[in-house]
């Protein structure tokens, strides 16, 4: 499974709603995307594709472009 596709699939399960690959979806249009949410969605990334994102881009990561942008710098 490609990064994207994988992106995509963990943020449809932690955000209960399909995301596609590419989405524009980010803590600014998505009332469950709150500061706790997103702490679950970067610990998860981190475990599941084994990356570290660098601590001082986390409150960055906001959207799906973003970290799929990020992603794409760590593997």
């Amino acid at each position: 499974m490609k990064n994207k596709e994988k992106l995509a699939e963990i943020l449809s399960v932690l955000l209960g709603q399909n995301v596609e690959i590419n989405s524009d979806i980010s803590m600014m249009n998505c009332e469950v995307w709150d500061s706790m949410k997103h702490i679950e969605i970067i610990t998860t990334l981190e475990e599941e594709l084994g990356i570290s994102f660098p601590i001082e881009d986390i409150p960055n990561l906001t959207s799906y472009k973003l970290l799929a942008d990020e992603i794409k710098k760590l593997i």
